[in-house]
């Protein structure tokens, strides 16, 4: 190798690092090499000879696609862990676990892609793994499965199976226990709580049972005539009393149409990560995602479009089944539906004997109060 070729592998080299530094498994085809201006113009000879170079030095990582051949480019930290390997079979095994990356590479694969004895293949992962170079672990997936990863590398999310499995089992506890937080944070965040005082509805005087009134006139009969000067201006010095006010119970109100600030997937994951509710696990943007996911599919929040956002507000309750809750109940908002369908009336039982003056009767039927409360 001339100067002038070493002098280009060197640049070519610390172009490739400097272009990767925001993304270390970025991959360079031939195109992307001949646009970092090192390798002179439409000498294609040449740039072919300088991968060659950095391929049998371990520096480059050649990756095959089906639209062509690219390269990883690879720390020479990482390089110089082949120059110390002793034999062919170790650097076969370490360059195909090397390549497997974060998932992982299954025991008997690499003896059927290597196509080596068994002995032989044993006796270069215990080399290996005795220089620290690599490490077994085990899936959720199939916990029987022998797999090998390097050393320096943490298995996947896929692998393990991310935050929701714990010794290779599934954290159904854990998983609650943050959606039941998902929806709490979407419901604080995604409605009003009022709390607004309203006046109590007067109670109707009791009238008479329907029917002829024989012989003398009851009492309600005898209020129901006229009533002299004298009477009515005793009434007018009676002192009145306002009616009674008491507080309604706390109750979950919709926002109003084209509201933008709903809660998005990063505000939730931010809000977890602040209140440290995670139990000390890496919890990221997209592992709240999934458990959002999952509430939609259940119906219980749903997405909002703000602009290029996407924001999440609960189900109201009794869309989903207005039994889980009471009528006066925080988390009970009012169904799409109109005022002869909600009316008490609706699903009156005894609605066959309600009239005025009947023993059932809307003036004094105790369910209009809770209702227009």
């Amino acid at each position: 190798m001339d100067d002038q070729t070493s002098i280009l592998k060197d640049q070519l080299y610390a172009a490739c690092l400097d272009a990767c530094s925001d993304n270390p498994d970025k991959l360079f085809s031939q195109e992307d090499l001949m646009a970092l201006d090192v390798v002179p113009p439409k000498d294609v000879k040449k740039l072919l000879q300088i991968v060659q170079i950095l391929t049998r030095e371990r520096l480059f990582a050649p990756v095959h696609f089906h639209s062509g051949l690219a390269w990883r480019v690879r720390p020479e930290s990482e390089a110089a862990k082949y120059k110390s390997l002793t034999s062919e079979d170790q650097v076969l095994v370490y360059e195909l676990i090397d390549a497997a990356g974060s998932e992982g590479a299954w025991q008997q694969e690499i003896k059927n892609r290597l196509n080596l004895q068994e002995n032989a293949m044993r006796k270069a992962l215990r080399e290996l793994e005795a220089k620290r170079f690599i490490r077994q672990f085990t899936t959720v997936e199939n916990t029987s499965k022998k797999m090998w990863i390097k050393f320096s590398l943490q298995p996947s999310a896929r692998a393990t199976g991310g935050p929701w499995y714990t010794d290779q089992y599934l954290d159904e506890a854990f998983i609650d226990m943050l959606q039941t937080v998902v929806v709490r944070i979407i419901k604080d965040r995604g409605s009003y709580r009022s709390t607004s005082e309203r006046h109590t509805r007067s109670v109707s005087p009791v009238l008479p049972k329907k029917g002829v009134i024989r012989g003398g006139l009851s009492e309600a009969a005898m209020k129901s005539k006229k009533r002299t000067a004298d009477a009515m201006s005793k009434d007018d010095t009676a002192p009145t009393t306002a009616p009674a006010s008491r507080v309604r119970n706390a109750v979950r109100l919709p926002l109003p149409a084209g509201y933008t600030g709903y809660p998005t997937a990063e505000d939730i994951t931010t809000e977890i990560v602040q209140k440290k509710i995670a139990k000390g696990q890496p919890l990221r943007t997209e592992h709240v995602q999934e458990l959002i996911d999952i509430l939609v599919w259940e119906n219980r929040v749903e997405a909002v479009k703000m602009g290029d956002r996407v924001g999440y507000r609960a189900v109201r309750i009794s869309k989903q089944n207005p039994d889980m809750v009471k009528l006066d109940s925080e988390d009970f908002w009012e169904p799409r539906t109109n005022g002869l369908t909600t009316v008490p009336c609706g699903k009156c039982p005894v609605f066959e004997l309600c009239e005025e003056g009947g023993p059932v009767w809307a003036g004094g039927c105790e369910y209009f109060d809770k209702w227009l409360s």
